[in-house]
């Protein structure tokens, strides 16, 4: 929806922007990653998908397959519904913006890592903070520590984000502050995927 939009009225919003924001170069580029990383946040299925399994959780470990097998398709489902739509989000962002080739390519990929990260930590909350005695299935999904957390917590990230670059990161430029946003995405998500890999299976296994 916010893709389609953006092609409906992107040059106004552009413009906006622009205006708005003009004396900071390479913030219209850095607004725009924001906003997709706000929008992927709002999609947190990684994070109620342990409490889901509720009484049933043990038909789950008893099936032949490994815990992390079973973890990786839980965050495979959220990579993959989210990533889609934010490359696509990516590409109408690409048809009203005129990015450099370098700002395009960490146009996407910061979102991507963002997508990434959100649901790697989205399922280390829900190994954390599981609830499995539930009667209706909109407890875990709407009333949950970690859902809560993982909304709240993505929204956050992305006002904090901006916050930086407003304050500093204009002074090295969109690319370097991309740049640096991507890595730390992609440092969380490595050391949270060996999180989850390692003592997440454990505690998957133990519910």
């Amino acid at each position: 929806i916010a893709g389609v939009m953006l092609l409906w009225q992107g040059g106004t919003v552009i413009s906006v922007l622009n205006e708005i924001f003009g004396e900071r170069a390479g913030c219209t580029p850095v607004l725009l990653c924001a906003a997709v990383c706000m929008l992927a946040s709002m999609n947190d299925m990684a994070a109620p998908s342990v409490s889901l399994e509720g009484k049933s959780l043990w038909l789950m470990q008893s099936l032949p397959v490994t815990p992390w097998q079973v973890l990786r398709a839980k965050l495979s489902m959220q990579m993959i519904l989210t990533g889609i739509p934010v490359l696509f989000c990516t590409a109408c962002i690409a048809f009203i913006y005129p990015f450099t080739p370098l700002e395009l390519l960490l146009a996407v990929l910061v979102p991507m890592l963002y997508v990434l990260f959100s649901a790697l930590f989205g399922l280390f909350l829900g190994l954390k903070m599981p609830n499995l005695n539930w009667t209706s299935e909109i407890t875990p999904i709407k009333q949950s520590g970690g859902v809560m957390i993982a909304m709240l917590g993505g929204f956050i990230y992305t006002v904090i984000y901006c916050a930086l670059f407003f304050m500093v990161g204009y002074k090295l430029g969109a690319v370097q502050f991309l740049l640096a946003v991507a890595a730390i995405n992609l440092i969380l998500s490595v050391l949270i995927y060996l999180w989850l890999k390692k003592k997440g299976t454990a505690v998957f296994s133990a519910l």
